[in-house]
């Protein structure tokens, strides 16, 4: 069987902040059933990379094809406190195209969040806000979705929805690429690490059979020689 059309082609991407360009020419694929973790020092500019693709950020140079929708889970969850979990998914669902907004209950099930369905967000824990945030990102069933550090201060039980969540769609075609330090609990979904360093992608590779100490290895091996 050919190897899927990618989903995702980054061909050189450039974003400056002024003079300071933050990506130096950044290039990848991705395609159907494909996990990126990108890992990188603070400041590497994994943020903004998923802002460009987001359509968030605007690139300064460069091309990017994608073939399908995408979502994006931000490090901040930009829901709305004082409405409730179930009125957050139909509020953005109308605003996507009117018909998302019918999966909501369908979307807070699949997150464990049916319980609390009706409860503000503002009394929301940290693990739950995050839940969410993820079921609105795939109120338009993406094709591709984007997470920037989506396990960072999550309780365990949390932690391990949102994993299995991720490997779910992962099994089922869906591209993800996810900025994350938490190499270890991610390693059940992705399939390939890459290292962005001084703006540009330094090493994609699959990960194979490789353990966590090794491609943590791998990655300060390449950051050095960056």
């Amino acid at each position: 069987m050919p190897p899927a059309e990618p989903v995702l082609v980054a061909r050189d991407v450039v974003r400056r902040f002024g003079y300071r360009p933050v990506l130096a020419g950044v290039s990848f694929t991705l395609a159907p059933g494909e996990a990126l973790m990108l890992v990188g020092p603070n400041g590497a500019g994994k943020t903004t990379l998923l802002r460009v693709l987001a359509g968030l950020l605007r690139a300064s140079g460069g091309t990017i094809e994608l073939r399908g929708n995408v979502g994006m889970v931000a490090h901040y969850s930009m829901l709305y406190d004082a409405l409730t979990a179930r009125e957050n998914l139909r509020f953005f669902g109308r605003l996507h195209d009117g018909r998302s907004a019918g999966r909501a209950d369908a979307l807070l099930e699949v997150m464990g969040l049916t319980a609390v369905g009706d409860q503000r967000v503002g009394s929301f824990s940290r693990g739950m806000t995050q839940r969410l945030a993820i079921a609105r990102a795939l109120l338009s069933d993406p094709d591709i979705l984007l997470l920037d550090e989506p396990l960072t201060g999550l309780d365990d039980a949390s932690l391990a929805k949102v994993v299995d969540v991720l490997g779910g769609l992962r099994a089922r075609g869906r591209a993800l690429l996810i900025a994350s330090h938490q190499l270890a609990e991610l390693m059940g979904v992705i399939t390939s690490v890459g290292v962005l360093a001084r703006g540009r992608l330094q090493a994609v590779e699959p990960v194979g059979g490789r353990g966590v100490d090794a491609i943590t290895a791998r990655y300060r091996e390449v950051v050095r020689g960056a």
